[in-house]
């Protein structure tokens, strides 16, 4: 006996790595709503290797912003042919509502639920009480912090079947703390000093924690400034993928990270975190979001945050408990 056809909602997202993140804060609430339906997931390619592993989604599509015509009527002919009944956009861009006008004559129910920049509030919790009020859910606003938060702890999961989200992959062996540098893209006045890096993960090794440099390409040259004058630091940057990174912020003392979209995922994972923000009015509008403690550190300078102010930050959260809080 065949299986019953189930229904087919759409999630339309195609954000950065931080809005991604973001966006899996509400994935649970659309999971459990459309708990016999398929779930598919329309979004760009640069996260397919993480969100695929995510519980919340039956398929990830990748083609949501194609790059020629052609492709675009490709995308749109799938996505109508698959009668959804019910589209979530999580965009609200130009590219969305094009979207949407496929369906104005069919019975899809189309749910606009975007973060307002005006709307004083966090992303998550603006979304998380838009997403509510569309459901005839409540609460309809949250205060700050009182939303739920993205969990990657899924990952979990994951780890069981690949070695390779294993510290011990990376050459990590007990105790470790997870650094997050800036990119180059970022000026340099604008960020740590990689002296103070250096200092830093020389700090922590002294306490029997090993510092570990994790982050994209363009924070090789941190990285390898600190391998090589802090020996037992681990440089793991431009090396790991985003399921790697979460599966090493699930075991990792503590984490400590600019302003990076990485920090996001690192949060997410359940990983007691140290943020420091230079430039920014309030950070706590714009924070990374997770399940363990964030500290935040506000800075006009950046420069002027002392090793010596990370490390007690770090004692203040946790970071050098006996064990990990995420594992």
């Amino acid at each position: 006996m065949s299986e019953p056809q189930r229904d087919i909602v759409y999630v339309l997202h195609w954000g950065d790595l931080a809005s991604t993140i973001r966006m899996l804060a509400i994935a649970p609430t659309l999971r459990e709503v459309h708990k016999r339906d398929r779930i598919v997931l329309l979004t760009r390619p640069d996260f397919e290797s993480f969100l695929k592993h995510s519980p919340y989604f039956n398929a990830i599509e990748i083609d949501a912003l194609p790059d020629q015509r052609p492709l675009v009527s490709m995308r749109d002919k799938r996505i109508k042919a698959a009668h959804p009944v019910r589209v979530y956009d999580l965009v609200g861009s130009n590219d969305s509502r094009k979207l949407k006008k496929l369906f104005r004559f069919s019975k899809c129910e189309w749910v606009e639920v975007v973060a307002d920049a005006k709307s004083g509030q966090h992303p998550v919790d603006d979304v998380a009480g838009k997403l509510n009020a569309a459901l005839g859910y409540q609460p309809t606003r949250y205060q700050l912090g009182e939303a739920p938060p993205p969990d990657a702890s899924w990952v979990d999961y994951l780890a069981k079947k690949s070695r390779m989200l294993e510290p011990e992959y990376f050459g990590l062996s007990g105790a470790y703390a997870l650094l997050c540098p800036s990119g180059e893209n970022v000026k340099a006045q604008l960020r740590w000093p990689k002296e103070k890096w250096a200092a830093l993960a020389h700090e922590l090794m002294q306490v029997g924690v090993t510092p570990a440099l994790v982050g994209g390409p363009d924070t090789r040259e941190v990285g390898r400034y600190v391998g090589h004058v802090t020996p037992g630091a681990r440089d793991i940057t431009g090396k790991a993928k985003l399921p790697q990174l979460a599966g090493l912020a699930r075991r990792t003392r503590f984490v400590f990270a600019e302003d990076t979209p990485l920090m996001h995922v690192l949060v997410a994972a359940g990983a007691p975190t140290l943020a420091l923000y230079c430039n920014v009015e309030d950070p706590a509008y714009i924070a990374p979001r997770g399940s363990a403690p964030v500290i935040l550190m506000h800075a006009p300078t950046l420069a002027q945050v002392s090793p010596a102010e990370a490390m007690q930050a770090m004692k203040f959260a946790g970071g050098f408990a006996d064990a990990p809080e995420a594992a």
